[in-house]
């Protein structure tokens, strides 16, 4: 993915929100540094000092995106002017990922604007690593929703291996190669050595019950 520094939004230094972000809506922050942004550069990485200075850019672009959910949620900011600062303030991708994550903190508050943001997010060109990866933009929705449900347990070769036997006709268009591949640069490359996906001897697993309870709870059950 092509890298570039970060700037903060201009627009987005001046608001100052009356109301402040609850504490414990800064766990999410971590949730979509690990699942949405785990591979989206905010700058150049050559040395480890690099590499710190992009995760807190990335922590604080996070946060920003959670704390403009929370201000349009108590209608201090307009979710319409929002997407038209960012759009003018960001680069399309950068863009992209600050309405998914609203789109996100809006759906999980029940806000009726995420539909707005939605709309907004349909606009843009679907990256192409999950165009390649995914049957629709709606499948893609759905897998990151089933993933914020595993979100506390650890990323690992067996929780991808039967997210492919349970989601491979429904919301997967690859074959089983360009799957793991996928997987590997998008949540396991940090691994010395590519997993081998268990994907031929494996029915049910640890995660199992709670991908059906994710299932269930699913805005768009069919969709699995």
């Amino acid at each position: 993915m092509k890298q570039e520094n970060w700037v903060e939004s201009q627009w987005l230094k001046s608001v100052e929100l009356k109301k402040k972000l609850p504490f414990e809506d800064a766990a999410f922050v971590e949730l979509y540094r690990a699942i949405l942004l785990r591979n989206v550069e905010f700058c150049k990485v050559v040395t480890l000092e690099d590499k710190q200075s992009c995760v807190k850019m990335t922590n604080k672009f996070i946060h920003q995106a959670v704390n403009s959910a929370f201000g349009v949620q108590n209608k201090e900011i307009n979710i319409h002017v929002l997407l038209k600062k960012i759009a003018e303030d960001y680069s399309e991708e950068k863009s992209y990922y600050f309405f998914y994550i609203i789109f996100k903190e809006l759906y999980r508050r029940k806000n009726s604007d995420y539909k707005v943001v939605l709309d907004a997010l349909r606009k843009y060109n679907f990256p192409e690593k999950f165009k390649k990866i995914f049957k629709t933009f709606d499948c893609k929705l759905a897998w990151d929703y089933l993933l914020t449900y595993l979100a506390h347990e650890p990323l690992d070769k067996s929780m991808f291996s039967i997210m492919w036997l349970r989601y491979k006709s429904s919301l997967l268009r690859c074959n089983v190669e360009d799957y793991k591949n996928f997987v590997f640069r998008q949540y396991l490359k940090d691994d010395k050595n590519k997993p081998i996906l268990n994907i031929k001897n494996i029915k049910e697993n640890i995660y199992t019950p709670i991908l059906k309870r994710a299932e269930i709870n699913y805005s768009l059950l069919k969709i699995f």
